[in-house]
């Protein structure tokens, strides 16, 4: 059996966003009664989605458009592409065929589980490229039909229709018969998170003591730090006493705004190490034979501090002064939640 699928027709497209697997279905109204359906307008698939339903769905706009290639039986596609700053996000697609049957489109693939969204029922369909990804299609007239497909951001069966469905009620309201002023909402992790927590109020440079700063040979006050990417990142910077060589100063940063597994200033150190400290649940990042160390905590599940220092001289004593640190920082900073 060959199954079809605007996301599956060239090693091209195959490295683009695909569809597959989803485990819920989710209520709603149906779809407009056989022989009855909404008259096809002429409004290409970038059209089916507003700035608006771009913003609240987390996916960049304009769409890029990719023709019809009707001697491959393949329909007009828009491709909204998730945020660059968000690392666990799914692209999304909407495809418009206004001439081909979804039967012909579909060349067999069997159809799967249902969901009522937006006045109309879409229905799942099974590729090729496996559980981890979402094709979403409804049937609007004998020979046109609308596709929305996302994958798994995550590379897990249980998400990969989340941004499909989310999308949906957006698209089936610029469709005739589609319900009007759908609420939109993002999946969890597809728009970047709003700063929250108590680090939003939190001073950087009050998180050491100058008693606690000499314990760490550090300069007594820190140096307020800003991010020159994000306005929400603010740090404090602690120089070091033995000269240009051997310690490096200490950075402490707090991101109101992004997990622990997405602050840069960490993952491009490597994979992590528990190191806890009392009841704080810290990871240590080494590079092997880096003169650089960094640490991470959790404040909320969107908020994380980090720690960068290092040695320049001593690599095996790149993390001591971090290791000497977490302690003393225990007992400023706000606690987790």
């Amino acid at each position: 059996m060959r199954f079809r699928n605007s996301l599956a027709i060239g090693p091209a497209v195959l490295a683009m966003l695909t569809v597959g697997g989803c485990t819920s279905t989710i209520g709603g109204t149906a779809s407009p009664v056989p022989g009855q359906g909404p008259v096809v307008t002429k409004a290409e698939p970038c059209e089916l989605l507003t700035q608006e339903h771009a913003t609240a769905l987390g996916v960049t706009y304009p769409g890029e458009e990719r023709a019809a290639k009707p001697e491959q039986k393949v329909p007009a596609v828009c491709r909204f592409r998730k945020l660059e700053d968000v690392r666990k996000a799914s692209n999304l697609e909407v495809s418009l065929s206004k001439d081909l049957s979804l039967n012909d489109y579909m060349s067999g693939a069997q159809p799967g589980e249902k969901f009522g969204l937006g006045g109309f029922t879409w229905t799942r369909y099974a590729t090729i490229l496996g559980p981890t990804y979402c094709s979403l299609s409804t049937e609007l007239t004998p020979d046109s039909f609308v596709e929305i497909a996302s994958e798994s951001p995550d590379h897990t069966e249980g998400n990969a229709c989340e941004l499909a469905k989310a999308a949906a009620p957006a698209v089936a309201s610029k469709l005739p018969g589609g319900q009007q002023d759908p609420q939109i909402t993002a999946p969890p992790g597809q728009k970047p998170a709003e700063p929250g927590g108590p680090l939003v109020t939190t001073d950087p440079c009050a998180m050491l003591k100058p008693e606690q700063t000499a314990q760490l040979r550090l300069g007594p006050t820190g140096e307020p730090l800003k991010s020159t990417s994000d306005p929400n990142v603010v740090g404090c910077e602690w120089a070091d006493t033995d000269g240009d060589k051997g310690e490096k100063p200490f950075d402490l940063w707090f991101y109101p705004a992004k997990p622990m597994d997405e602050v840069p200033t960490l993952i491009t150190q490597g994979e992590p190490q528990d190191f806890d400290s009392g009841d704080r649940k810290w990871k240590l990042y080494t590079e092997s034979g880096g003169k650089l160390c960094a640490a991470g905590l959790s404040i909320t599940a969107t908020s994380t501090v980090a720690i960068i220092a290092g040695n320049l001289d001593d690599p095996a004593k790149a993390c001591e002064v971090i290791k000497a640190a977490v302690p003393l920082l225990n007992g400023n900073l706000p606690p987790s939640s």
